[in-house]
């Protein structure tokens, strides 16, 4: 998988598009609340990490899905090369202060009898390629 590193810019842009959804959530979660009704930092804090939690899961469950998209139904294995149907398994992850299940895709090599998990892409420039097309290849 390539790397990507994102700009000072761009990282503000996702907190400040972050930042706006918190206000929404804000909003619908105190909505039906009495406006004497004092609410303590507690609960806020509660509401916002909630918050921040799904947001977490649902930015890592869409960009997985994304790059998962790009494998199609095929992928080489990597040690003889036969081409192995993708499949998908719900894996369960811990992140940040959250836990979610990815549906991961996995492939199974019936020749070499082995399971492998195929990159999405190519490696950046300069990094090393986890699974070789072939070992003979590497030596």
């Amino acid at each position: 998988m390539s790397q990507r590193d994102f700009s000072a810019e761009k990282l503000k842009e996702i907190h400040d598009l972050a930042a706006g959804w918190g206000k929404i959530i804000a909003r619908r979660v105190f909505a039906e609340a009495d406006p004497d009704t004092m609410i303590d930092f507690q609960a806020m804090e509660k509401v916002a990490a909630a918050a921040a939690s799904g947001l977490t899961k649902g930015t890592l469950a869409t960009l997985v899905e994304q790059q998962a998209q790009t494998l199609g139904t095929e992928q080489p294995c990597p040690d003889c090369g036969c081409l192995c149907p993708v499949g998908y398994e719900d894996r369960p992850l811990a992140v940040k202060d959250s836990h979610l299940t990815l549906h991961e895709p996995v492939c199974h090599c019936p020749d070499c009898r082995r399971d492998f998990f195929p990159p999405p892409a190519l490696p950046a420039p300069g990094q090393p390629r986890l699974q070789p097309d072939r070992i003979a290849h590497d030596r």
